[in-house]
């Protein structure tokens, strides 16, 4: 078995990936030896998520891009491929897909560009850590032999591209500390939350908190945790024949009369007529 900082073999020339929605697969430890070489490119596009190490792609005419932990490429469909294990790093560990993409991933995949037919952008852990979780739910799925394997895999491949799109530079990138927060206020709308507690969920003093919502979000921050909570009660009312002061608690409020002042601030209308009109109106 060659040592890892051996001298690298010479490169093995591939055809272009077979034309299927996803293919995915993982490479651990690889060596100085890998290296993967497709003058033509390939037809569809090429995801590339180092876990460990880093890799390094080699272009026509450009400088090399190089793909450590933490960081995402994608190499667009006809981009002649020549990329393998970073001399320096010694090894590589990545993720990697094949898609065919949907329209709908065009924009997801807009990211900026480190050289011609090349994109690339930066994660934090946590949202790599979501990424490589993703795509191993992927490769799980094409190898699981389950009826609908492939669309579990392209399922899992759009949710690793809307996580890549969160770091999408392009557009506003939360704060991972915020984000934190924003998830977790999200999936307990039913605790009384203040930006106190919400601040020692995120590791935040209350005021950085307050701050970083009011730049990054446009308003403050509880007035975006009362938003999400009017439009989970909007969506109980319509949806289910759950109490109004069940849906009260879910969305947040022990008081169904505060509550109900609350939603005709934000609706003009009460929670009942506010049911009433909506289910007479899809009927």
């Amino acid at each position: 078995m060659p040592h890892p900082h051996s001298a690298p073999r010479a490169p093995v020339v591939t055809r272009a990936a077979p034309a299927e929605p996803v293919i995915a697969g993982r490479l651990d430890g690889q060596g100085l030896a890998y290296r993967t070489v497709r003058p033509g490119g390939t037809a569809d596009w090429l995801l590339l998520v180092t876990v460990e190490g880093r890799g390094r792609l080699r272009l026509p005419d450009a400088p090399d891009v190089l793909v450590g932990r933490g960081q995402v490429a994608v190499i667009e469909p006809r981009t002649p491929h020549d990329y393998g294990t970073d001399h320096e790093a010694g090894r590589w560990s990545l993720r990697w897909a094949h898609l065919l993409a949907r329209p709908e991933w065009l924009v997801l995949l807009d990211w900026p560009s480190s050289a011609p037919g090349v994109r690339r952008v930066d994660v934090d852990e946590t949202v790599g850590t979501r990424i490589v979780q993703a795509l191993d739910r992927a490769i799980s799925a094409r190898h699981s032999g389950l009826r609908r394997d492939m669309p579990f895999a392209v399922n899992a491949v759009e949710e690793a591209l809307l996580w890549c799109d969160t770091a999408n530079p392009r557009e506003t990138v939360l704060d991972p500390r915020l984000r934190t927060v924003l998830e977790y206020a999200g999936n307990h709308l039913e605790l009384p939350h203040t930006v106190a507690s919400l601040a020692r969920v995120g590791g935040l003093s209350p005021s950085r908190l307050a701050h970083l919502a009011a730049e990054q979000l446009g308003t403050s921050l509880m007035a975006h945790v009362d938003n999400r909570r009017m439009e989970l009660a909007r969506l109980l009312l319509t949806r289910t024949d759950l109490p109004i002061a069940h849906v009260a608690r879910q969305a947040g409020f022990t008081d169904p009369l505060y509550f109900s002042r609350r939603f005709r601030a934000a609706t003009s209308m009460p929670p009942s007529r506010f049911r009433t009109l909506h289910r007479d109106a899809e009927a």
